[in-house]
C-alpha cells in the first residue's frame, strides 16, 4: 500500500518538473507621427498576428483600432504585420515585425501626406453618421467618435441620430461636441431627417435625408431636433400623423441648413412586421428608397442634392443613384452630388465613417454655414479613395458658363488614395451623364495632371470620374459644370391644381367660408394666402408644398394636404420602385396627378 502511494507521488513530481515554462507575450509600443511636424497624429492601426488574427478593441470596428498617436499591445511571438493609415490624403505605412517572446519593441512610424487638400480650400466630411442607430448593441461615447473622425482625417463630422444623452437638446449636444472639436476636425450634430415611412410602413418609404448646418432653435425657441423627429414616422410609429418630406426640408432650410437624399435607390427583401398592427412577413420588400424624391423635385426642388455613393457594398444602388442624378441634371434641375457612409457606431463593424466622403470647396475657410451653402451649390467631389480636383476656366464645380462656343480649359488633378494599394486606372469626362472622353492610364500612376479643352454651344453639363485599382469601389466623381444657352431657364416648381369640396360632415350640405394656404416647417404651420369659397366648392392653383385649411363659421377648421390626402398621388409615390426613379415618365405622371388633385373637407360643427 505504501509502495503504491510512493509511485503515485513520484509520478506527480516528474510531471511537474517536465511542465513547459509559461510563454511570455511580446510587447509592441508604437508611436505614429506626422512626418511634416513630428507630432503624434491620430490614425487607424491594423496589427495582424502570425495566425492571421487582427487585433481590435471595439466590436464596432474590427479592422484594427484607432489611437491618438501612441499605442502599447501585448502580442504573441511570431511574424506580425503592422499597417497604419489616416484617411485618403495620407500614404498608409506597412511593415513586418518579428516578435520574440518576452521582448519589448519600440516602433516609430511617420505618416506622409499624398496631398494637403485643405490648403487648396477643399474640406472632407461625412454627415450621415449615427452615434446610436437603434441596434444599441455596442457601447459608444463622444470621445471615441471624436478620435475616429480624426483618425479617418475627416475635417468635419456631423453626428446623428440618437446620442448617449438623457436629454439630447441642441445645447447639450453642443456642450459635448464643441470641446472635442479641433482645427483639424470639427464636430457637430445633425439628423437623418426626414427619415420617413408612410404610415410607418417600411415597405412604403418616402426616403431618408441627412442634414447639415442647421441651427438648433426656431425663432420661437422651439427645439429643432424634436420638431424634425415629430415630422418623421419611422417604422411601427403608428401614432404619428403623416408629414411630407418636403415639409421637413422647409424647416431645415428655415434653420439655415441644407438637406440631401441618401441611398436613393436602396431596397432589399427581408422579414418585417409583427408590431404596430402589421402582420409578420418573412419576405417583404423593405425600402430605404427615395420614393418622394420625384415629387420633391417637381415641387421645388425642395432638397439640395443626393448621394451618388453611400456605404460599402452598394455598387448597384450607387450606379442607379448616379443615373438618377444625371436624369435630374439633364432636365435642368441643378442638384448637388454628395456622398456619405451611413456609419453606425452601435452596430458590429459599423463604425467606419468617411469610407465614402464628400469634399467641399471652401475658399474662405471652414464654418458650418459655409459648408452647408457650398455643398448645396454643388462645389463638391465625392470619393471612396481617389482624390480629384477639377476647375473649368479656373472655377470650381457648380459653376455655370454661357454656351457661346468659346474654348475653356477643364483642369484635372487626381491622386491615388493613400489608404489603398495601386494607382489610377481610368479617367472619364462625361457630358450629360455619358462618357465624352475616356482615358486608360498605363502604368497606374499615383498622380495625374491634365487639361481637356471644352467648346460648348448648347445647354449641357460636364463632370469627371476617376477610378483607382479595384474599381468601381475605388472611384471619385466631381460636381457638375454647367453650360447654358440663351433659352435656358431653371424648371419652375409644378403647382397643384386642387378641386376642393367642403361639406357638413353630418348632412353633406355645401358650406361657405375660406381656404387658407398653410406652409409647414416640419410640424409647425404658418398661414398664408386666403381665398373665399361659396356653395361648398372651390378650384384653386397653389404651390404643391402647402396644405389647405378650410374655415367655416360655426365649424371646426380642417386642414388637408394635396399630397397626403389625395389617394392617387399617395399611391403613385409610395409604390414607386427603383427603376421608376430612372424614368422621366414617372415625373410626368406625377405632374398629371398634381394637375387634378381632389380634396374633400367634411367639417364638424364646433361644440
Amino acid at each position: 500500500m505504501r509502495a503504491g502511494l510512493g509511485l503515485v507521488i513520484a509520478a506527480l513530481v516528474v510531471r511537474v518538473a517536465a511542465a513547459d515554462p509559461p510563454v511570455l507575450p511580446a510587447v509592441l509600443r508604437g508611436t505614429i507621427v506626422d512626418a511634416a511636424t513630428g507630432v503624434p497624429t491620430p490614425c487607424t492601426v491594423m496589427l495582424t498576428e502570425a495566425d492571421g488574427t487582427v487585433v481590435w478593441e471595439r466590436a464596432s470596428f474590427r479592422a484594427g483600432f484607432r489611437c491618438a498617436g501612441h499605442f502599447t499591445k501585448q502580442l504573441p511571438a511570431g511574424r506580425t504585420r503592422l499597417r497604419v493609415s489616416r484617411g485618403f490624403e495620407t500614404q498608409a505605412v506597412e511593415t513586418n515585425l518579428d516578435l520574440a517572446a518576452g521582448q519589448t519593441i519600440d516602433v516609430r512610424l511617420a505618416l506622409r501626406r499624398v496631398v494637403e487638400l485643405r490648403r487648396r480650400g477643399w474640406y472632407a466630411g461625412d454627415s450621415h453618421v449615427h452615434m446610436l442607430h437603434g441596434e444599441r448593441q455596442i457601447p459608444v461615447d463622444f470621445d471615441y467618435v471624436a478620435l475616429t473622425a480624426r483618425a479617418e482625417d475627416l475635417h468635419y463630422l456631423s453626428l446623428a441620430q440618437a446620442w448617449t444623452l438623457a436629454a439630447p437638446t441642441p445645447e447639450a449636444l453642443a456642450a459635448e461636441l464643441r470641446p472635442r472639436s479641433t482645427p483639424d476636425g470639427w464636430l457637430s450634430w445633425n439628423l437623418e431627417a426626414p427619415k420617413n415611412y408612410y404610415r410607418c410602413d417600411a415597405g412604403r418609404c418616402l426616403g431618408h435625408c441627412w442634414s447639415l448646418g442647421l441651427r438648433g432653435r426656431t425663432p420661437e425657441g422651439g427645439d429643432v431636433i424634436q420638431a424634425l423627429l415629430a415630422a418623421s414616422a419611422w417604422d411601427y410609429e403608428a401614432s404619428k400623423p403623416s408629414y411630407a418630406n418636403f415639409e421637413s426640408h422647409h424647416l431645415i432650410h428655415a434653420q439655415g441648413g441644407a438637406v440631401f437624399y441618401s441611398h436613393p435607390a436602396r431596397w432589399w427583401m427581408g422579414p418585417w412586421g409583427g408590431r404596430g398592427g402589421y402582420p409578420r412577413r418573412e419576405r417583404m420588400r423593405v425600402s430605404n428608397m427615395a420614393a418622394e424624391l420625384p415629387l420633391d423635385t417637381l415641387l421645388g426642388p425642395t432638397y439640395d442634392g443626393l448621394d451618388l455613393i453611400t456605404g460599402p457594398g452598394e455598387d448597384a444602388a450607387n450606379a442607379k443613384a448616379f443615373a438618377l442624378w444625371a436624369l435630374l441634371l439633364n432636365h435642368g434641375y441643378r442638384v448637388a452630388g454628395t456622398a456619405s457612409s451611413d456609419a453606425c457606431f452601435d452596430r458590429p463593424g459599423g463604425a467606419v465613417p468617411g469610407v465614402p466622403r464628400t469634399y467641399t470647396f471652401l475658399p474662405d475657410g471652414f464654418s458650418w454655414s459655409n459648408v452647408a451653402r457650398a455643398t448645396a451649390a454643388g462645389r463638391t467631389f465625392v470619393t471612396t479613395g481617389p482624390l480629384l480636383l477639377t476647375t473649368l476656366a479656373g472655377a470650381p464645380p457648380g459653376s455655370a458658363f454661357p454656351a457661346d462656343g468659346r474654348e475653356r480649359a477643364l483642369k484635372i488633378e487626381a491622386w491615388a488614395s493613400g489608404a489603398a494599394a495601386g494607382g489610377l486606372e481610368r479617367i472619364e469626362v462625361l457630358r450629360n451623364g455619358e462618357a465624352w472622353r475616356a482615358f486608360f492610364l498605363p502604368g497606374s500612376p499615383l498622380l495625374l495632371r491634365t487639361n481637356v479643352s471644352l467648346k460648348e454651344q448648347a445647354t449641357a453639363w460636364y463632370c469627371v470620374r476617376v477610378f483607382g485599382q479595384g474599381q468601381p469601389r475605388q472611384a471619385a466623381i466631381s460636381g457638375a459644370f454647367y453650360f447654358q444657352d440663351r433659352t435656358y431657364r431653371p424648371p419652375a416648381p409644378t403647382p397643384a391644381r386642387v378641386h376642393a369640396l367642403i361639406r357638413d360632415a353630418q348632412t353633406g350640405a355645401p358650406l361657405a367660408g375660406t381656404l387658407t394656404e398653410m406652409v409647414y416647417d416640419g410640424t409647425l404651420a404658418h398661414p398664408g394666402q386666403r381665398r373665399r369659397f361659396t356653395a361648398g366648392e372651390a378650384s384653386v392653383t397653389i404651390p404643391g408644398t402647402v396644405r389647405l385649411r378650410a374655415d367655416v363659421p360655426g365649424y371646426l377648421p380642417l386642414t388637408r394636404s394635396p399630397f397626403l390626402d389625395d389617394p392617387p398621388l399617395v399611391q403613385a409615390v409610395t409604390t414607386l420602385q427603383a427603376p421608376d426613379l430612372l424614368r422621366w415618365q414617372t415625373f410626368d405622371h406625377l405632374k398629371e396627378l398634381l394637375a387634378r388633385v381632389e380634396l374633400e373637407f367634411s367639417l364638424r360643427r364646433a361644440p
